[in-house]
Order: C-alpha cells, then sequence, then structure tokens
C-alpha cells in the first residue's frame, strides 16, 4: 500500500488492545502509557538536547502521530512537522524528590485528544548526572520503540555536539500501520491463524490459573460461584486498579553468573527468568507444572522495522507443561521451543485469540486464566552507544492487570532487575517479594547445577 499524505488510519490490532485495556480501568487513563528516563554520567548541554529533541521529531514519525474520533472509534494521521520550543529541567536535590516528582508526572493522563501525545523532561540528579525523561502514550510507542527513541536521541545529540554524521535514518511507522491494515484486510490470513491456535487449544485444554498469590484468590472464587470447577478466575476488575510497581535486583555475583550462563548455552534472558518464575509459581500452587503466562513480543522482523517507533508489540499466550523427573536444561529446551511456536503466530491479533479463548471454554468477560504478563527487555551496555546509562521505569499507581513483570539486565549496575507491576487487591507486596526470592534461589539452582531435575530445584526453593 502506498502512503498517501495526509491520510488518516484505523488502529492497528496492537493499538486496538491498547484501547481495550481501559476497559479494565474505568477511571485512570494513564494506564496506557509508558513513562521512563535514560540517566548518565557525562553532563549534557540541554540547549543542544532540545535541539536533538527537534530532529527526533523529524526522523521519528510516531512523534508526529495525531488522533481523532469519527463514529466513536480512534483514528489516526501524522503532521509533517511540528517543534518544541522550550523542555523544563528539573534540578533534584535527592534521589526521592526525582522519583516522587517523575512519577507524579507519570500518572497523569496524556492526553492525546488534545493534541498531546508524550511529555519530555531533562533533569540533572543528586548525584551531579544527567537524564531526559519521557512519558508517552501506549498508542505511540511500545517499549521497543521508546528505547529506539532514547538511543537516537543521544546519538542525534552526539551528532550535533561533535559535528558529525548524523546516525542513519529510523524506520517507518507508517509503513508498518499499512503493513499490519493489509493483513488484517485479507479473511484467509485470520482464518489461517485462528485454526492454528483452535487446534493448539483443543489439544491443551483449558489452562488453569496458578496466581503469584497462590491457590488462595482461585479457591476464593470457586466459593464465592459455588463451582469448584473454576480454573479462570475475574482477574479483569475494571474498579480496583490500584497498583505499585515493586522492583528487586539480584546480588552482583549472581547476575553476573546468570548472564554468563545465558553466554554460554545460548540461552535467551527470556526463557531463563520466565522459567525461574514459573518454578516459584508451580512450587507455591501444589507443585502443578503446567503454566501459563501471556508474554510480550516485540513483532519487530525486519532491521527497518527494528529501527522504527511506534507500538507494534502484542501478547502471546505461552504455555508449558513440565515434569519433574527432567533436568533444568531439557526445562529450558522446552521453553524455547514454546517461544518458538508462539512466535510463528506472532501475528494474530491478541483480541482475536481472547475472543476465541472466550468462546471455546465459556469465559465470563473478566475471566483470565494467565499468572503475569511478562517482558524482557533486551538491554546492553552498547545500546545507548558510547554513553552508560541507567534505564528507569515509574510507577503508574494503576494498572490493568493483577501482574506485569519485566526483566532486564541493568547495565549501569551489571545487576539482574525484575519489576512488577501489581494490582494490590490481588497480589501484596509480600507475594512480589515471595515471587523475587523463589525466582533467585531456581536461578541460582538452575545455572549452578543445569542438570539438576526439576522436583529438586522445587523441593530446595
Amino acid at each position: 500500500m502506498k502512503i498517501i499524505p495526509g491520510n488518516s488510519y484505523e488502529l492497528i490490532p496492537p493499538q486496538e488492545m491498547i484501547q481495550f485495556m481501559l476497559k479494565y480501568s474505568f477511571f485512570h487513563k494513564q494506564v496506557t502509557q509508558i513513562p521512563e528516563s535514560i540517566i548518565v554520567d557525562k553532563d549534557i548541554d540541554f540547549s543542544i538536547m532540545t535541539k536533538a529533541v527537534n530532529i527526533e521529531i523529524e526522523r521519528n514519525d510516531c512523534l508526529r502521530l495525531r488522533f481523532f474520533r469519527k463514529n466513536g472509534r480512534l483514528r489516526q494521521y501524522f503532521i509533517p512537522s511540528y517543534r518544541v520550543s522550550k523542555i523544563p529541567v528539573l534540578n533534584f536535590c535527592t534521589e526521592k524528590e526525582r522519583i516522587d516528582t517523575l512519577t507524579d508526572d507519570a500518572r497523569k493522563p496524556v492526553r492525546i485528544l488534545r493534541n498531546e501525545t508524550f511529555r519530555i523532561k531533562f533533569f540533572r540528579t543528586h548525584d551531579n548526572r544527567c537524564g531526559v525523561y519521557l512519558n508517552v502514550h501506549h498508542l505511540v510507542m511500545d517499549n521497543a520503540a521508546v528505547f529506539t527513541f532514547f538511543a537516537d536521541l543521544f546519538a542525534v545529540y552526539d551528532s550535533l555536539k561533535n559535528g558529525t554524521k548524523m546516525p542513519k535514518p529510523l524506520g517507518s511507522y507508517e509503513e508498518i500501520i499499512l503493513k499490519e491494515l493489509a493483513f488484517v484486510s485479507e479473511p484467509e490470513n485470520l482464518k489461517r491463524e485462528e485454526k492454528s491456535y483452535r487446534e493448539m487449544m483443543e489439544k491443551d485444554g483449558e489452562p488453569l490459573y496458578l496466581g503469584v498469590e497462590g491457590p488462595k484468590f482461585l479457591e476464593r472464587e470457586r466459593i464465592k460461584r459455588k463451582n469448584p470447577n473454576i480454573k479462570a478466575p475475574s482477574l479483569f476488575d475494571p474498579i480496583h486498579d490500584k497498583a505499585e510497581l515493586t522492583k528487586y535486583t539480584l546480588p552482583y555475583e549472581d547476575s553476573q553468573r546468570i548472564f554468563s550462563f545465558m553466554t554460554e548455552n545460548g540461552v535467551s534472558g527470556e526463557c531463563l527468568v520466565q522459567l525461574a518464575m514459573r518454578l516459584h509459581v508451580s512450587k507455591i500452587n501444589n507443585r502443578h507444572l503446567d503454566t501459563y503466562f501471556i508474554v510480550l513480543c516485540p513483532r519487530r522482523k525486519t532491521p527497518r522495522e527494528k529501527r522504527a517507533g511506534g507500538t507494534l508489540a502484542s501478547p502471546l499466550p505461552q504455555r508449558i507443561a513440565l515434569s519433574e523427573d527432567i533436568t533444568f536444561r531439557q526445562a529450558l529446551e522446552k521453553m524455547s521451543e514454546v517461544q518458538f511456536r508462539a512466535f510463528m503466530h506472532m501475528d494474530y491479533p491478541y483480541l482475536e485469540y481472547r475472543e476465541l479463548q472466550q468462546k471455546m471454554y465459556n469465559y465470563p468477560a473478566a475471566a483470565g486464566a494467565s499468572t503475569m504478563m511478562f517482558s524482557w527487555f533486551p538491554l546492553e551496555a552498547d545500546s545507548m552507544s558510547s554513553w552508560k546509562y541507567e534505564f528507569e521505569g515509574y510507577s503508574l499507581g494503576r494498572y490493568i492487570m493483577v501482574l506485569y513483570t519485566f526483566a532486564m539486565k541493568d547495565t549501569y549496575s551489571g545487576c539482574l532487575k525484575l519489576s512488577c507491576m501489581h494490582r494490590t487487591k490481588f497480589v501484596s507486596c509480600e507475594d512480589i517479594e515471595a515471587l523475587h526470592r523463589g525466582t533467585a534461589a531456581a536461578l541460582k539452582l538452575g545455572t549452578e547445577n543445569p542438570d539438576m531435575i526439576i522436583g529438586e530445584i522445587l523441593d530446595r526453593i
């Protein structure tokens, strides 16, 4: 499909999913935005960085997205250009002041129907570092796009500062929109993917909810509804959406051993950390080893897509049944197989999958069986070129699901960091602390002795 200047477009399936999220948080629109910052050790000339932001707006077309309603539905279009004249510079005396101030902004909605799609602030920290904070609407960027934004922004800044050639152009989100709309416009594409999912779900049967809080929530639901056979409780409560962001950093030595294991064995962080979490969940749910997570997939296949802005990520269902007599190494191989199988069907819209699941298992609208949504952020020391950086996310205070967990290599400390956004009505901070401890224990046992069987790991975590 050819780009026609001035065209407006429907939302693509990953964006539709973002809008759908608002059904499960009636009164708090901030649940569909991403507030994050990059903090660097070098001094930043913020006047040059302001010029870099305006060049980034030219280079990164998702920053020029605008939205409007037509017949009750959102549509989007790209404006040709605009500039920001002034960006606030904040000076923080303590780390608490920085976190509190930026968290306060994180919890204020980005008003996309008032031509606000993102907010940027510059800041200096109490320990003489500099940072850039971005609070962007999720219709405009996913996390992969946020990392692309920061990396390209700092590369542009370097070019301006040093008088060198600009970095290579970014990919076009408008082209991605056209590609996505073309795929879903062909009924055969959706029928083919639905057939694959239906066959897989018929083979596996209905999944059982295994919560990080243990079996207590599912048992309460069974008692309340007088049905001992319920497998998917009412997880999506549109009213009780208060949430905390709880973070945990593994010790440096343990983290380095984990990263070395990943490199030496060709194992992805997504598979390794996820497996450890699944083992903890199994342990506290009567050692039930058939676990079901939703894993957020970036869905960026080509080099141009990997260097483009916009929202393209989509949740992929990943279910794995293990046995206690296989080794940790064998369990990782199974995880990799499940991941590969899910990637083969990454283009099937998640909302289509959810509707199919509801039909097949007769789920009420609020029911769900997945333990969590999980993401691995593939950050590396060279992700920001020559800049030594620290990545930070901020709490929205509300969230649309019981638990969203993201893990990453913290390039600043060299440690593995786990962060959990969890609804406090369902999952307490103590539950998350137990999840962190169990995950760390499983990672330690599995990476030190990958031939240890799963049953022994469950005994020892």
